[in-house]
């Protein structure tokens, strides 16, 4: 998406400052009152088909309907939430076919020269979506492990640029057109990557004690199991062929 943005070096950096504070402000609004009328423990472990939310808004309002209607409030937010994040992985499933480091590459760079957006990785982005979500019918710790695992790679995604920036002192950001500054830089981003760190270790962590192969959480397997992957497809061909993201594309035209 970054790549779509005019003065991309500016307001990408902004935007992604301002998601921190602003999604603190958000979230707060949001958990107090849920937090403030939560019902005992007992009762929430004992929720219909294990859907907490639902229930504490039944509790809330008194009345089913109420209940109903705060439930598809987050429904429809969560909807909204859900295409964003769709257009975003199409968006990154594009440009790594652009750079041809992806299998067929070819096809899922194509960009629709109607609509001017890249519709076979939006397609490819879409039916993986559906299939995850196909796991869900078949075992639930699958797709729990799924689930923790684009949180970890999220997380990785993040923690490796600001390891290899640190490494080399900051030298590319430094001089940036947005920066935080040389010093309160390196406290953000030594900040960041212990936050990263542990939230990659809570996310590998099993749900309950002790661990059985239901309460295990796979997301570790299923994490390595991708590297492992990509690196072998990098040795075998996406490094004979992937030589970086070039400095215009076919979408910011």
């Amino acid at each position: 998406m970054a790549e779509e943005c005019g003065d991309a070096t500016v307001r990408l950096p902004r935007a992604l400052a301002l998601c921190v504070p602003v999604g603190c402000v958000a979230g707060l609004f949001f958990i107090i009152p849920i937090c403030a009328t939560l019902p005992p423990l007992e009762d929430l472990l004992a929720a219909p088909l294990g859907q907490v939310l639902p229930m504490i808004f039944h509790r809330v309002m008194g009345t089913k309907a109420g209940g109903i209607a705060l439930t598809a409030l987050v429904l429809i937010v969560t909807l909204f939430c859900s295409i964003s994040i769709t257009v975003a992985a199409s968006r990154t499933t594009w440009a790594f076919a652009r750079d041809r480091a992806i299998p067929l590459s070819r096809l899922w760079s194509k960009v629709d020269k109607r609509h001017g957006t890249p519709i076979m990785a939006l397609i490819l982005t879409t039916v993986i979506e559906m299939l995850l979500g196909l796991i869900y019918l078949g075992s639930s710790s699958a797709f729990n492990a799924f689930i923790a695992v684009g949180v970890i790679g999220l997380a990785a995604s993040y923690g490796i640029p600001i390891l290899l920036s640190m490494l080399t002192r900051r030298a590319g950001v430094n001089t940036a057109p947005w920066t935080f500054g040389k010093h309160f830089g390196w406290v953000i981003n030594v900040l960041a990557l212990a936050w990263i760190c542990f939230e990659m270790v809570l996310f590998t962590m099993p749900v309950a004690i002790p661990v059985n192969p239901v309460t295990m959480n796979y997301a570790v397997v299923v994490f390595f199991g991708f590297m492992a992957i990509s690196a072998v497809w990098y040795v075998v061909h996406a490094r004979h062929v992937y030589k970086g993201p070039p400095e215009s594309d076919g979408l910011s035209k």
